[in-house]
């Protein structure tokens, strides 16, 4: 688990502890249902300073039931070799084929992905461009349409299975991507198609996908459900430093970082340069959109010399503050302020 107060921070989560147990043995921490299988963690690339609001495809983060899965097709075979099933109530069930959907798929939306096994100050978490079509069209198409349904079960072809909620998959803000970042998905991202829920974790919104069901038990399940962890649960809200050197000259320091709150959005970030006993507001270098991060900033003109605990707390767009509850990833999201040590030079 994620080593607690290493720099006396209140009971905070510091990024100092995050890397060094990072060091020590990933798949435990980062998943801890899945102790038993260390190929069922994919690692994140590290963090850098001033993240871009785009994440480029090599650095979004890859977790999976087995991260080296890719799809036994490419581009160039897809059309002849692979085809999206549409199961209806009654058990019917209709072919959509690649091309299909491209052609449908006519809507880029911005959609940020966090992992549910992402640490305080973690990096699996990432922003992309998808190219998309609405699941509620796609699933109208349906044999017997989608009256009486009030669940909807995704399975992949490497496997991996999860269902959510009729009302989650009709929402505005559902869609099947067939593109990432102007292009088509990566094989490690979900390559030919893969979906985009509102306000879940990664976990719940399955790559790689080969089938569509429409279910009439309500119940939803997922592969690491059934291991444990939470289901349809929204995403915490969270905010995380860009990391800096830690030693500094006494000169204006620029803090930076991301905040993210699912479908709520972000309000405001607020930073402390002294463990928490006073609080500034930070500019929002994004605007506020559902299911999507926002970048943030702050200008430290005058730090004096000496060590600071600097830490970052979001405030989500119905006005709520992030919580200060230190709680590991396991069972629904982690949570805790992100914190760093700075020393400033004499």
């Amino acid at each position: 688990m994620p080593e607690r107060n290493p720099e006396g921070v209140h009971g905070f989560l510091t990024r100092r502890g995050f890397v060094r147990l990072l060091g020590a043995g990933a798949a435990a921490v980062l998943l801890p249902a899945c102790r038993d299988a260390a190929r069922s963690v994919g690692l994140a690339p590290p963090a850098r300073a001033h993240t871009p609001f785009i994440t480029p495809d090599e650095r979004f983060y890859l977790v999976a039931v087995d991260p080296s899965y890719r799809p036994p097709f490419g581009p160039r075979e897809v059309t002849r070799r692979w085809s999206l099933g549409l199961r209806g109530l009654d058990g019917r069930e209709a072919r959509l084929g690649y091309d299909h959907l491209r052609e449908r798929a006519r809507r880029t939306v911005l959609h940020t992905f966090e992992c549910i096994g992402n640490p305080v100050g973690g990096s699996l978490i990432g922003n992309a461009r998808w190219r998309s079509v609405g699941l509620r069209e796609i699933l109208q198409r349906a044999p017997g349409g989608v009256a009486g349904a009030r669940a909807v079960m995704f399975e992949s072809l490497d496997g991996f299975y999860s269902s959510v909620s009729i009302e989650r998959a009709l929402d505005d803000y559902a869609f099947l991507a067939l593109e990432m970042n102007g292009a088509p998905l990566p094989a490690g991202h979900g390559f030919p198609v893969r979906t985009l829920l509102p306000d879940l974790y990664g976990m719940k919104q399955p790559r790689w996908l080969k089938r569509i069901t429409l279910l009439e038990d309500a119940a939803t399940t997922s592969y690491w459900e059934k291991r444990g962890w939470a289901g349809e649960v929204p995403v915490k809200t969270m905010s995380r430093l860009d990391p800096r050197r830690r030693r500094q000259p006494p000169q204006a320091l620029d803090l930076s970082g991301v905040a993210f709150a699912g479908r709520r959005g972000i309000r405001a970030v607020e930073v402390s340069l002294d463990n928490g006993a006073h609080w500034v507001r930070c500019e929002l270098v994004t605007p506020t959109t559902p299911n999507v991060w926002s970048l943030w900033r702050y200008t430290w003109r005058a730090p004096t010399p000496g060590r600071h605990i600097v830490l970052v707390r979001a405030i989500d767009g119905t006005g709520a503050l992030q919580t200060a509850k230190v709680q590991d990833s396991f069972p629904d999201g982690a949570s805790g302020y992100d914190g760093l040590v700075i020393e400033v030079s004499a």
